[in-house]
């Protein structure tokens, strides 16, 4: 993608690209177990997989269309989350989040992903916002749901995840859904 990636104004939240400051807020909220059990981030996470995902990872996903973004609590500037639009091909958009620990269920996720998915829908001209979220992962179900994605059934092993084969829940946003950001 040319030109810089943008810096996000949510209601609650501020999501901007990853910088060399977060490395050890991101590794020390990455050596959470629930992160590495419902997300691909590696475990044991250790500060150079930081440094590689804000120096290479996350720069990649936007030069490759994409983006990744810290969120940060707005005021604060504490790190509270990770959001990317992995690609935006033909129109959908494959969206990824986790919340830090100290913040999860204050609502920082789902106003993260509702900002997100108003940019990618209102500037990336996305037709459709997905995302995908095992069964089981009640937490991550939530936040798709407070964010007005619909949850569209269960795609029985389409998830790699650690060495497992994983089902999900494909959830989706479309610009005239009830739950879409205006």
């Amino acid at each position: 993608m040319s030109g810089a990636q943008p810096t996000l104004q949510g209601s609650r939240t501020v999501l901007r690209p990853w910088s060399l400051a977060d490395v050890d807020a991101l590794a020390a909220a990455c050596q959470d177990p629930e992160l590495s059990r419902w997300t691909r981030v590696p475990s044991p996470y250790a500060r150079a997989d930081a440094v590689a995902f804000v120096t290479g990872v996350a720069p990649a996903a936007w030069a490759a269309g994409g983006g990744a973004f810290a969120v940060t609590e707005r005021g604060s500037g504490v790190l509270v989350a990770s959001i990317a639009a992995h690609s935006v091909v033909d129109g959908v958009a494959d969206v990824g989040y986790w919340g830090a620990a100290p913040a999860r269920g204050r609502g920082y996720v789902s106003d993260a992903l509702r900002t997100l998915t108003r940019w990618l829908l209102a500037e990336r001209g996305a037709a459709r916002v997905e995302l995908v979220v095992e069964p089981g992962n009640t937490a991550s179900r939530r936040v798709a749901e407070a964010a007005g994605f619909t949850a569209e059934g269960v795609l029985r092993g389409r998830l790699l995840l650690h060495g497992r084969r994983a089902d999900v829940v494909m959830y989706a946003l479309l610009p005239g859904d009830a739950g879409a950001p205006a």
